[in-house]
């Protein structure tokens, strides 16, 4: 049994239905942090899903997938930057801590 582009999209848009609820859900900053990676990482499953479904070229999809996932690392790398100045700033992780933040 194998599984079809059909199985790939609905695990995406079950991995992204979870990111979703976890950045509505949490207050922390890396609570927000981790929500916002596994978001990200929902269009990888689906292009290597495509991929491996489709007649053409199944490198390409893998290829495509490994750029993607360097830009999620990019995008993590800078975020948990952002979150360590925002907790030394407001001296906690708390989300609704930023409101409060002036110069």
């Amino acid at each position: 049994m194998t599984a079809g582009p059909g199985a790939y999209a609905a695990l995406s848009g079950v991995v992204f239905a979870l990111g979703v609820f976890g950045l509505v859900t949490r207050s922390s900053t890396w609570g927000v942090l981790m929500a916002i990676v596994v978001m990200l990482s929902a269009p990888v499953i689906a292009l290597v899903g495509f991929s491996q479904g489709g007649t053409g070229p199944t490198a390409t999809g893998g290829a495509l997938a490994l750029f993607a996932v360097f830009a999620i690392v990019a995008v993590v790398a800078t975020g948990a930057g952002l979150a360590l100045l925002v907790q030394r700033r407001a001296g906690s992780s708390d989300v609704d801590d930023l409101m409060e933040l002036e110069d």
